[in-house]
């Protein structure tokens, strides 16, 4: 259920070829993955996912365990064994064991029942490692995710993420473990209405801002998932979903909004997710069934995270912006942070450039290092 070698390598050609796709994008080998095998930098890897399917996908308040989703971040970006290693030695200590309790039994015929339940996660756990093994990752996937999207939020779009890693990597034992986190994180942000008429999410979003300065309102909440559903409470909040006309267009119009909303921020926690998530939910794109449906919920979550944020005025960046360092300088710097969240952003906006052609993901990544 690991990625194989053949899939890794794989991956990590596609990398090295989208490195050098856009202007400004040079290859970025790292000294110390040129200095060992691949085999080496994914016998790390293998440790530590062994290690980390053992634990919980969360700890303390509902933060997220990120070992995982930053070891495939940092695998991509060309981090080496010792720095894959690094990162994972300085995110162990708070994580927290699997329940020993085997939990409630979770079958197909009662798994929308014990949605939102965490104690049933070694439950979901064992369905979703049997759905593989029998259907299959794309069969398991398209069986189930119509049950997941209306909480693709969860978790601050955590168990989103985490899935599509797995997907991205061809890991189905992250997979088993990212829906299980999805089902037991499970929080929908509430029914979606009829749709509407307009194909443009970013005026949508304006209209929002306006309406709240109209009436003084700041951010809804604080970065809790819980604060996603509060801000789903906000009186305009179901107007603006509603709203929006999806077209085949729309995911990257959505990812183009999350985008925005983090640089506009300067790199709010928050939007940060907006942006990852979104990505994440491009690398389920091929097992969404109803994807019109799917955007719908993409777009309920991006609203409501930009309620949390405090509705913000959206503008681009200045025609005269600073200079920005190149990725093999971004790419240099991030390998050897061991925080997830620099280099799920950092990759994540390397790909994202790639399949949007959209230069303000390197802004977006020199923004996170602090190199503007």
């Amino acid at each position: 259920m690991a990625p194989t070698r053949r899939e890794l390598l794989n991956q990590l050609a596609g990398f090295s070829l989208a490195s050098g796709a856009l202007p400004g994008m040079s290859a970025t080998p790292v000294a110390a993955a040129q200095e060992e095998s691949e085999l080496a930098r994914q016998q790390a890897l293998r440790e530590l996912l062994a290690k980390n399917n053992g634990l919980r996908p969360e700890f303390g308040p509902g933060y997220s365990n990120p070992v995982s989703m930053g070891s495939f971040a940092l695998l991509a970006l060309g981090g080496s064994a010792a720095q894959l290693r690094a990162f994972a030695d300085a995110s162990w200590r708070p994580l927290e064991p699997l329940p020993q309790a085997a939990g409630p039994e979770v079958r197909p015929d009662n798994f929308e029942s014990l949605l939102g339940q965490r104690s049933a996660l070694n439950g979901y756990r064992r369905l979703f490692a049997r759905e593989v093994s029998q259907l299959g990752r794309a069969a398991t996937l398209e069986k189930y995710l119509p049950e997941l999207l209306p909480a693709l939020s969860a978790g601050l779009f955590h168990p989103l993420i985490r899935t599509g890693y797995g997907v991205r990597f061809g890991d189905d034992r992250e997979v088993v473990a990212g829906l299980a986190y999805w089902a037991t994180a499970y929080l929908p942000l509430g029914p979606l209405p009829a749709t509407g008429t307009k194909p443009e999410p970013r005026p949508l979003l304006q209209l929002l801002h306006e309406a709240r300065r109209s009436k003084g309102s700041g951010a809804a909440g604080t970065r809790s998932p819980e604060n996603m559903r509060n801000a789903a409470r906000v009186p305009e909040f179901a107007a603006t979903v509603a709203a929006l006309q999806p077209d085949e267009d729309t995911l990257r119009k959505l990812a183009g909004a999350a985008l925005e909303l983090y640089t506009v921020t300067g790199g709010n926690f928050t939007a940060l997710h907006a942006v990852t998530g979104t990505h994440g939910l491009r690398m389920l794109w091929p097992h969404v069934s109803q994807k019109e449906l799917a955007l719908r919920y993409l777009w309920q979550a991006l609203v409501a995270a930009y309620l949390t944020v405090g509705a913000p005025a959206l503008s681009s960046p200045p025609a005269a912006a600073p200079a920005l360092p190149d990725w093999q300088e971004i790419v240099a710097k991030v390998v050897s942070s061991t925080d997830a969240h620099d280099l799920k952003l950092v990759d994540v906006a390397r790909e994202e450039s790639v399949f949007y052609r959209e230069p303000g993901y390197r802004r977006a990544a020199a923004l996170r290092l602090h190199l503007v």
